[in-house]
């Protein structure tokens, strides 16, 4: 494929539900993001949920890929699930995302926000930890297309709870 070839960003970037086939691909990017995270804090790497993501209804684990040598590579992950951060029940939220250094700056983040953000319409949270500068430059200005964001102040973390665009045709939550 060459860049002539390339009509939108969905001809070289995608997002898609994972399988128990795409398992090891999955960990192994959800234990380079927690070495990473490990830098803000204590993480733990064991990550008790991962296996929840392949059996339970109301989790969510999508592959972020890029089409590089006419193959779909692995350029990140995101965990969504139905746990709000702030203990006010949500729709959704986002548990981890992950862009791989490679395809940061690139937009990928950014189209990838919205694409799952649309795909699960909804009141949703994320937690960003205040001093990952990076994450809370980045999830500023997915939210800054997205009107009434509130940002609730939880410690070492700031809350973001919003209302997709698309809420008329939001999932009731298990919680309520």
């Amino acid at each position: 494929m060459t860049l002539s070839d390339i009509s939108s960003k969905a001809d070289i970037w995608r997002i898609r539900q994972v399988t128990v086939r795409d398992k090891g691909v999955l960990r192994d990017l959800l234990d380079a993001y927690l070495l990473g995270l490990s830098a803000f804090g204590p993480v733990d790497a064991a990550y008790p949920y991962f296996d929840l993501y392949f059996e339970d209804i109301d989790r969510w684990a999508y592959l972020i890929e890029v089409m590089q040598e006419d193959a779909w590579n692995p350029a990140g992950f995101a965990l969504v699930n139905r746990h709000s951060c702030s203990g006010v029940p949500v729709d959704h939220a986002m548990a981890e995302f992950c862009v791989v250094p490679e395809f940061r700056r690139t937009g990928l983040g950014q189209y990838a926000a919205n694409q799952l953000i649309a795909r699960h319409p909804g009141v949703w949270e994320l937690g960003v930890v205040k001093n990952n500068a990076v994450a809370g430059s980045f999830w500023r200005g997915v939210a800054a297309a997205i009107h009434g964001v509130a940002v609730i102040d939880d410690g070492d973390t700031s809350i973001l709870r919003f209302e997709s665009p698309d809420a008329s045709t939001r999932i009731p939550s298990v919680e309520g």
